[in-house]
């Protein structure tokens, strides 16, 4: 399903750019650690209003699996204060608290990636339709695109 490749995509870019800003954070300047964070939260951000915004109504129909929402959902309520506080806070941090944020990051992406394929993901594969996901696939485009223009994303200054 090219919806949920492009949401696991996503993710795993956020997840490698926290690994390797985590890992060289020492040896990058500000500029470098700023460029790396933006990308970041760009992409946790378009994967969490995709999910959100797109994917999550669809599993809100019936009711049934609304158990399975709250623990999506509590883990991207996790994620974005996480990144709020990011946002917040400058890449230089003498005390290393941006730097301890963005290794607590990587611990909730890891568990949103672990959530979504043992849970939505399975779901989204047996009840989404072939209309629904052209619905969920054409409004996930403009979402793209509309993050490409230069105004919007999220932005650590």
């Amino acid at each position: 399903m090219e919806i949920l490749n492009v949401i696991a995509a996503k993710l795993n870019l956020a997840e490698r750019v926290l690994e390797d800003l985590i890992a060289n954070y020492r040896h990058l300047d500000d500029a470098t650690r700023l460029e790396k964070a933006n990308t970041i939260l760009d992409e946790i951000n378009s994967y969490l209003q995709i999910e959100e915004n797109l994917l999550f109504p669809f599993m809100q129909r019936g009711g049934e699996y609304d158990d399975l929402l709250a623990k999506a959902r509590a883990v991207h309520k996790q994620i974005e204060d996480q990144t709020e506080y990011a946002i917040m806070m400058h890449v230089d941090e003498p005390s290393g608290e941006f730097w301890k944020n963005m290794v607590k990051l990587k611990e909730l992406i890891v568990h949103a990636r672990r959530a979504d394929e043992e849970m939505i993901f399975p779901w989204a594969k047996v009840y989404l339709s072939e209309r629904d996901q052209y619905y969920i696939a054409t409004n996930m485009k403009n979402q793209m695109t509309h993050e490409s223009l230069p105004s919007s994303g999220m932005t650590i200054y």
